[in-house]
């Protein structure tokens, strides 16, 4: 595979706009070479002129600022977020007392004494037998239905408990920290790699000797290159997330059973709702998951999906079990045909979602009959930013989006705190089209 190719693939559409330009610096060295008579097969072919390399150059530097730019921006945050990671583990030391596990041996056990001792004084006549077998089968039911809500009542509990909470925001935030450093380190690699290989093809296609003199200037000035800062950021969160999980709280029987219900509209797929919907197995083993159609999705929030309903739930298919579609404002409705009463009379389901949005539409009915969950968000992502960034009709909102603060939710916003926003649509996407 070509390296243009591996490049593109490899970098998270989030930070393409911020990577080495080395298509373009590619196209650049061949536009040259072919006005000033170079072979057509890339080699030097003719007197080289510096002059004839200007857009290469212009290139090159605009990605050199760009990298530069994305990559103190980053390393600001993640050292200021260490502090906010390391908060929140302290606050799981706080409440490390785990809570109490549900064990219904007791009761059963002495249940089963108890039905041993009728047995006994029970005659062998074959009324009685139906009669005390009748009994003992309602007084099972009792006790299903009595455990049955006291386990729903122990999972409302141990959820609301403060050690869940904080094991909960600790554990999720240093694992996704930790797959945004590998991410970062992996990026920074990448475009390493990519100034000595667009170096290479400018020595051999111009026959002049740059590469190691550009490359030791990189090493200067671009030396966050080498991933120094953020390889140890990382073996920091890793000691950390062991700590965590050493104190993880005890859960009630049946915790990790439960199907878990969440909804969203998924547009621009990114990092942000991989990370939301990979934690959303710490509350159980069976991912359901709502998506809004195209239309509903426009209703919502007044503007036209870039991806279309099938791409968005091609994308969110390999992270959960279970995906239906929601063709309404309301997504209550649909929510409630999904989850079955026997779920909620056992108390075998949860809805759980990022914390961007506590007040969720159909929240009071979803609280009505099954736990609620809430995980931390992805920092600097959010959909809206990848719109601004790559959709934005206006070249000047792009470049001021990429390198814009960020509110709490993700979105960019301007030196006054509001958001920087793109026009609506004039026209319906042919992916809209088609259905109208």
């Amino acid at each position: 595979m070509k390296f243009g190719k591996t490049l593109r693939d490899s970098v998270i559409q989030e930070w393409r706009f911020y990577s080495v330009d080395y298509k373009a610096m590619k196209k650049a060295l061949k536009t040259s070479a072919a006005d000033d008579g170079s072979d057509s097969d890339g080699g030097y072919g003719g007197p080289y002129e510096e002059a004839d390399m200007d857009e290469f150059f212009a290139l090159y530097e605009e990605s050199k600022t760009k990298l530069d730019r994305f990559y103190d921006d980053k390393e600001k945050w993640a050292v200021d977020y260490m502090q906010t990671l390391e908060d929140r583990v302290e606050a799981l030391r706080d409440t490390s007392s785990n809570p109490p596990s549900p064990s219904c041996g007791t009761d059963t056990e002495s249940s089963s004494d108890s039905e041993e001792e009728n047995n006994n004084d029970i005659g062998n006549s074959p009324t009685s037998a139906a009669v005390h077998t009748l009994t003992l089968s309602r007084s099972h039911k009792r006790r299903v239905s009595t455990n049955c809500s006291w386990l729903k009542d122990e999972y409302r509990r141990v959820g609301k408990s403060k050690h869940f909470q904080n094991y909960i925001y600790a554990k999720k935030s240093l694992c996704t920290f930790d797959r945004e450093l590998d991410l970062l380190l992996e990026f920074l690699s990448l475009n390493k790699t990519a100034f000595g290989k667009i170096l290479k093809k400018y020595d051999k296609r111009t026959g002049a000797m740059i590469r190691e003199e550009k490359l030791a200037e990189l090493a200067e000035s671009h030396a966050f290159l080498d991933g120094e800062v953020l390889a140890e950021l990382k073996d920091r969160v890793v000691a950390m997330i062991d700590e965590v999980c050493a104190l993880k709280p005890t859960l009630p029987e049946g915790w990790e059973e439960r199907k878990v219900y969440t909804i969203g509209c998924f547009d621009l797929f990114h990092r942000g709702h991989q990370n939301v919907l990979m934690a959303l197995r710490e509350f159980g083993y069976f991912i359901v998951a709502g998506i809004h159609d195209d239309e509903s999705y426009f209703k919502l929030k007044n503007k036209y999906t870039v991806d279309n309903l099938e791409t968005r739930m091609k994308n969110v298919k390999p992270f959960v079990d279970q995906l239906y579609v929601i063709p309404s404002t309301s997504p209550t409705p649909y929510l409630k045909a999904m989850v079955s009463e026997q779920d909620i009379e056992t108390g075998s389901c949860c809805y759980a979602r990022g914390d961007d949005m506590l007040q969720f539409p159909g929240r009071e009915w979803v609280e009505s009959v099954m736990p609620v969950h809430f995980v931390p968000r992805t920092e600097n992502c959010s959909s809206t930013l990848l719109r601004t960034i790559y959709h934005a009709e206006d070249e000047s909102l792009r470049k001021k989006a990429a390198f814009a603060k960020t509110r709490y939710d993700g979105k960019p916003i301007d030196e006054d705190g509001n958001v920087l926003k793109l026009s609506h649509a004039a026209s319906c996407p042919a992916h809209m089209t088609a259905k109208a």
